[in-house]
């Protein structure tokens, strides 16, 4: 008797909130390690060159559409990161019960509060 292996459809599968939030949740980690960090520090280690190059960077910063929209996105990255992880915080401190209803409600309560958040960061600096 042979084992057939099961292909599953990922598309198909319809995951609760929860589920999506975790993964994202991982998701933006990566980003973070691999994109905001560095460039973070990139933009960090040339803002405090020189005086010069503090103001050369805020006029590039002002006159840029497109790197302030990167800019915006590195910071909606972190802030992201920041709402899923206090989420995923709370449940391992057992603040918020273990049931899916529960786990769906913080789930939205916290892309509702990122949205809010990151409304008010993209008004200010777009």
């Amino acid at each position: 008797m042979s084992i057939k292996p099961v292909f599953i459809n990922l598309l198909k599968i319809r995951l609760p909130l929860s589920a999506f939030m975790s993964i994202t949740h991982r998701v933006s980690g990566v980003a973070l390690f691999l994109l905001v960090i560095p460039v973070s520090l990139f933009i960090f280690a040339h803002l405090v060159t020189s005086e010069a190059s503090y103001f050369g960077f805020l006029a590039f910063f002002e006159s840029n559409f497109i790197f302030r929209t990167f800019v915006l996105f590195c910071i909606l990255i972190f802030q992201y990161h920041m709402f899923a992880g206090l989420r995923h915080l709370l449940h391992d401190f057992h603040l918020v019960p273990e049931t899916l209803k529960s786990s769906n409600v913080s789930s939205q309560i916290a892309l509702i509060l990122f949205l809010i958040n990151g409304l008010l960061t993209a008004s200010v600096l777009l």
